[in-house]
């Protein structure tokens, strides 16, 4: 249902393009700021920043001010457990349903605007990481090896919450909250070495700061 979601907004953005004259497509390229995994608990975990490069293209009616934004993204983000990293490196598609504030006086300078809608995205190539990290283990009174495995989803639905500006109508600025919507990976660990005894799932949110140029 979500994949057929996402679907249907691109083939709308691509279907209503032509009956606008204000149809725009562009280079976007920026950075993925992207936060801690959440509910690890004692998990020693952390994340890297990382980029993201790809086309877009935007249809904005210009009595209303709205339009749509798709955007077709090679992104790349790092998270590190224990000392030891692992690259997610994924294809996105943003959607946003946009308003631009036309004002009356600097409207060809610079043009705001606020963004919100899905992203959809799918890892490409290896997305796990194994390893061991030490363990309390009362019984014995010693610390213990306890092998784990981290492992991201295949594919991920979140929301983008944004808003930016376009200068001398080529040049988009773009700040942009994303919101994982379900969980982004697996967290497994085995203090006994019989079964993976401890899983967690967990949500990964990014901040995204990122510049356009509109052709």
């Amino acid at each position: 249902m979500k994949k057929i979601f996402g679907i249907v907004l691109t083939l709308s953005l691509l279907v209503a393009a032509p009956a606008y004259s204000q149809f725009n497509w562009g280079i976007k390229a920026g950075m993925n700021l992207t936060g801690k995994p959440k509910s690890l608990g004692d998990v020693k975990s952390d994340s890297k920043n990382g980029f993201f490069v790809g086309p877009m293209a935007k249809v904005v009616i210009p009595v209303l001010n709205i339009g749509l934004e798709g955007n077709l993204l090679y992104s790349q983000s790092e998270s590190e457990f224990f000392g030891n990293s692992i690259t997610r490196r994924s294809l996105e598609v943003p959607i946003y349903l946009r308003y631009d504030f036309a004002l009356p006086i600097l409207n060809k300078i610079v043009e705001p605007f606020i963004a919100v809608g899905p992203q959809f995205g799918w890892v490409i190539g290896n997305n796990d990481i194994s390893g061991t990290e030490q363990v309390w283990d009362a019984a014995s009174n010693t610390i213990k090896n306890s092998i784990y495995e981290w492992d991201y989803k295949k594919s991920y639905l979140s929301l983008n919450l944004g808003a930016g500006a376009t200068l001398l109508n080529h040049i988009q600025l773009h700040i942009n909250y994303n919101i994982a919507l379900g969980n982004t990976g697996e967290w497994k660990s085995d203090p006994t070495g019989a079964a993976w005894d401890h899983v967690k799932e967990s949500k990964i949110n990014t901040w995204q700061v990122s510049a356009a140029y509109i052709f």
